[in-house]
């Protein structure tokens, strides 16, 4: 059996140092804890309509979910750097993207250099984490 959530609307994608979260995010998320960011949270200017979509799908005895984040942006990510990306919806729910730990999220950056009758030059972002939870609800301090 296999579950999909989907955000309404993304109103705010950001990210945040890994080494700057909570330890165990995950696991306090399963437990029933609140997860709370306590960080700065760098925004990312994005353009377009973004995507966040969450599947839950049964594999080898458990349970496994996908979250998939897609945008478009002009913004420079730090790919050299273990970062968890915060998403907020336009129910100002937030969910967080990455831990601490491993496993990391997967970052894939597509540059385009736009055509001459007018579409952009920007950079799709495709963000995917495989993890027992991978979209997280948490606390953000903005």
């Amino acid at each position: 059996m296999k579950t999909t959530q989907s955000l309404p609307g993304i109103k705010f994608i950001g990210h945040a140092p890994a080494e700057n979260l909570q330890r165990e995010i995950m696991n306090k998320h399963l437990a029933g804890l609140p997860v709370g960011v306590f960080t700065d949270i760098t925004p990312i200017a994005f353009c377009g309509v973004p995507t966040c979509e969450a599947v839950s799908t049964y594999n080898n005895n458990g349970r496994i979910e996908q979250v998939t984040l897609r945008f478009k942006t002009l913004d420079t990510l730090p790919l050299q750097r273990h970062v968890a990306y915060i998403v907020t919806d336009c129910n100002n729910r937030s969910y967080i993207i990455g831990q601490r730990e491993k496993p990391r999220p997967i970052v894939k950056v597509t540059r385009d250099t736009g055509t001459p009758n007018g579409d952009p030059a920007v950079c799709s972002v495709e963000i995917t984490l495989y993890a027992q939870k991978a979209l997280i609800p948490c606390n953000i301090n903005r």
